[in-house]
């Protein structure tokens, strides 16, 4: 081995153990969450196995579970009907009210109080009573029921004025003043408040904040639980509500439900703490220094809040180091969705995975798994030999028996004369007579003899689909114009021989809040990202919004702001950074700004702008690097111009394209840019561009390509197996919307027409997705 790769080993843990510790043999059992099953060996598996820090500090991000109260308070009430841990009576007389020191006190400052001063000893066991209050002549039944509902619920049971006059005597005594503020509205609402709602689950949430407070004071804490001799504060009520484990253990009648120390022997101190925070405040930080060992907490002592945040950051935040570790982890403790999410991450980017030094530890049977898959994304199958061909030499003397197993997964009749050449040239296929009789019927088949049977393969197809996100369309009656906010994906292409094409179309999701045209859109990670638009035709209807649409799970999430509102615009996402680029901020004002945002640090910046003001330009990326072309300048005179652009320098001018053109597509396929649609420039006026081009960044020269067979004026594209998909906008001589689909085929220069679009679209945006099973069917 190099010294190069040495020193790379020396930065990360073996993957090899890593992976075959997670994974379970095939003698035990898989993990499951709540099985019963004990994760000992996991456990240790895991703590071994946590990814090393790197030198710099790990970024640490809050992801918070927003229904954690609901689900705390939710068992709270179970627990007081059970009579699990009450350990307070409030006594009226012959009636007693048992319940939860913790609740009633962050809703009861006397409660407070009265514990302070020696009114509550926390001494557990089977035989001692819970310590009582009495409150003979200081408030009735009702009042007291009133109180204890609102605590546990939020809720304000009264009904007649004589109820509330009762219940305010029990939040006077009590100071329970949320309550007494509730029952003094019903009772006489000011002018001012005619409108006033009383909202429980937001009551809820205020006092499940009082009850964080009073575990960060230390107030009422009865039970600490160490870890690596560290030991925390905690109420054993709020443990019990945020955690099947510790709700187990208090029940159990074993030693452990009564002492006032419990000892977690398989947790570090941040850890625990992690998990205690996340238990009060439903809140956690996690990065990818720690999301592992609280993954396995959240597991281990069954919170499953904390265990879907956990899930959330690493389909979140997956990249290209850290994916084979979220693998382990995931057929480790039989995380099915997570392993399925991971695994279309990894065959979408197998190339950058087998980057990674990490991916050299594979086992032969993991790296035969992803080699079988037809869904495995690579620009050329001569990049899964070079990736398999790594491999073997990584540790040639036991990898060598493998190597024709291996390569037998490799599509060598995918590859071209010039790539089996390359092939050819490599010693292990000439020495090892299995691969040399493989590459010479790949060659053979170049040029079949006349009557032998053809060798056929077949072509990997990754499993992603056509998205369309927003647009806008004319209403049913062409009255009016309307704003989308559905996103649809394209489940079947019915396009055989003799078939009239068509396609099937299945609504995916609807973008939150508000519908949306005129916008960009990017994908990182199978995460859809949508920037800006328009939500309706005004000057201020332009939008800075972002939101982020997770397939995987099906879920929204809003992002940042921009710093400028835009629409008519561009986005590029370049080595994980996505560049929102010009634009009409007011449908007067044209932007030259760049702003650039990283899911990383969840933020945008400004970088260096372009060399002009631009909207209705095109983008994209060839070989890590942003192209932009066309576009109208402030004066709306539509351009030729062409240029390659850098966050840091600026613009660079290239070639100009034959044709001017704005409201245009391009999108980059193997060695060329291409360029579709939009309209151009007359002596007065504009005109629809059936004109197409494409463009040799090598040579930096263009050439014309064969005319769109209709127009398409601010359509949407994406590339889709090799090839350039142009839908729907409209027609400028017509002024009616496009519904059709065109496709290119760069290798016969040919245009096709793909079906229609669900509805007749423009100004949407189209990507490519990896759309869950569930969702497709």
């Amino acid at each position: 081995m190099s010294d190069r790769k040495n020193k790379e080993k020396e930065k990360v843990m073996s993957v090899r153990d890593r992976m075959g510790l997670f994974q379970t043999n095939n003698t035990t059992a898989p993990l499951r969450p709540n099985s019963g099953v004990s994760h000992g060996k996991a456990k240790e598996a895991l703590k071994i196995n946590t990814p090393l820090p790197s030198p710099a500090e790990p970024i640490m991000r809050e992801y918070l579970n927003p229904h954690h109260f609901e689900t705390f308070f939710k068992t709270l009430s179970s627990m007081k009907d059970e009579g699990f841990l009450l350990d307070i009576t409030m006594s009226l007389g012959s009636d007693a009210y048992k319940i939860h020191y913790l609740v009633l006190a962050a809703v009861s400052p006397s409660v407070r109080r009265w514990f302070k001063s020696g009114g509550l000893d926390h001494t557990f066991s089977e035989t001692v009573e819970p310590a009582a209050m009495f409150l003979d002549d200081k408030m009735t039944q009702l009042g007291i029921k009133a109180v204890v509902d609102f605590a546990y619920t939020g809720d304000v049971h009264v009904d007649v004025s004589d109820s509330i006059v009762e219940v305010l005597e029990a939040c006077s005594w009590l100071e329970v003043d949320r309550l007494s503020q509730a029952c003094s509205w019903i009772l006489d609402p000011p002018q001012e408040e005619k409108t006033y709602q009383h909202s429980s689950s937001r009551e809820r949430q205020k006092t499940f904040r009082a009850i964080q407070d009073l575990w960060e004071k230390g107030i009422g804490c009865d039970v600490r639980v160490q870890s690596d001799g560290q030991s925390f504060k905690a109420h054993r009520v709020a443990l019990a509500a945020g955690g099947d484990f510790f709700r187990a253990m208090f029940s159990s009648g074993m030693k452990e439900s009564l002492e006032t120390t419990v000892h977690l022997p398989c947790l570090s101190s941040p850890v625990l703490s992690s998990l205690l925070r996340f238990i009060y405040s439903g809140a956690v930080l996690l990065s990818w220094g720690n999301v592992f060992e609280i993954t396995e907490a959240a597991l281990l002592y069954q919170v499953g809040g904390l265990l879907q945040l956990c899930l959330d950051f690493l389909q979140i935040e997956i990249n290209e180091e850290y994916c084979l570790d979220c693998m382990a982890l995931a057929e480790a403790y039989d995380l099915v969705e997570l392993k399925d999410f991971v695994e279309q991450y990894i065959l979408s980017n197998f190339e950058q995975v087998a980057s990674v030094p990490k991916f050299q530890d594979l086992t032969e049977v993991q790296l035969v798994y992803f080699l079988d898959k037809d869904s495995l994304c690579v620009t050329s199958e001569v990049e899964v030999f070079k990736i398999v061909l790594l491999w073997v030499e990584e540790d040639i003397t036991c990898r060598l028996e493998w190597v024709e197993d291996l390569m037998k997964r490799v599509r060598f009749p995918l590859m071209c004369p010039k790539e089996l050449k390359e092939v050819q040239r490599a010693e292990i296929m000439r020495t090892n007579q299995g691969c040399k009789e493989l590459l010479n019927r790949a060659i053979a088949s170049l040029r079949p003899k006349p009557g032998a049977k053809p060798v056929t393969c077949k072509p990997r197809t990754p499993n992603q689909v056509l998205v369309l996100i927003g647009g806008d369309h004319l209403n049913n009656d062409f009255s009016r114009r309307l704003p989308s906010n559905r996103l649809w994906f394209a489940h079947k292409f019915f396009n055989g021989v003799g078939l009239i094409k068509h396609i099937d179309w299945r609504p995916l999701s609807t973008i939150p809040d508000i519908p949306r045209f005129r916008h960009a859109v990017a994908v990182l990670n199978n995460q859809l990202y949508i920037f800006g638009g328009s939500w309706y035709y005004g000057e201020r209807d332009i939008l800075k919004s972002v939101v982020r649409y997770h397939p995987s799970h099906d879920s929204w999430e809003h992002l940042p702001d921009m710093n400028e509102s835009r629409n008519y615009f561009a986005v590029v996402c370049v080595d994980g950074a996505m560049y929102a680029m010009g634009g009409n901020v007011d449908n007067k004002r044209i932007l030259d700004s760049v702003e650039c945002y990283t899911p990383g640090d969840n933020t945008w910046r400004f970088v260096h702008p372009l060399h002009m003001a631009l909207y209705s330009h095109a983008t994209a990326v060839w070989d890590g690097e942003i192209y932009i072309s066309g576009g109208y300048d402030s004066n709306n005179i539509s351009l030729k111009s062409v240029s390659r652009y850098h966050p840091l320098q600026g613009c660079t001018p290239l070639s100009p394209m034959c044709n001017d053109r704005g409201g245009h597509v391009m999108e980059a396929i193997g060695s060329c840019l291409y360029v579709a649609g939009g309209l151009k420039q007359l002596c007065v006026g504009y005109s629809d561009q059936y004109l197409c081009e494409s463009y040799d960044p090598l040579k930096d020269a263009w050439t014309p390509i064969t005319n769109l067979p209709e127009a398409h004026v601010t359509p949407a594209s994406t590339v889709l197996g090799g090839q350039i998909y142009i839908l729907g906008g409209f027609c400028h001589k017509t002024y009616q919307d496009c519904q059709s689909i065109h496709r290119y085929e760069p290798q016969t220069d040919r245009w096709t027409n793909m079906g229609y679009m669900p509805q007749a679209y423009a100004d949407m945006a189209a990507c490519l997705l990896l759309v869950p099973t569930h969702l497709r069917q």
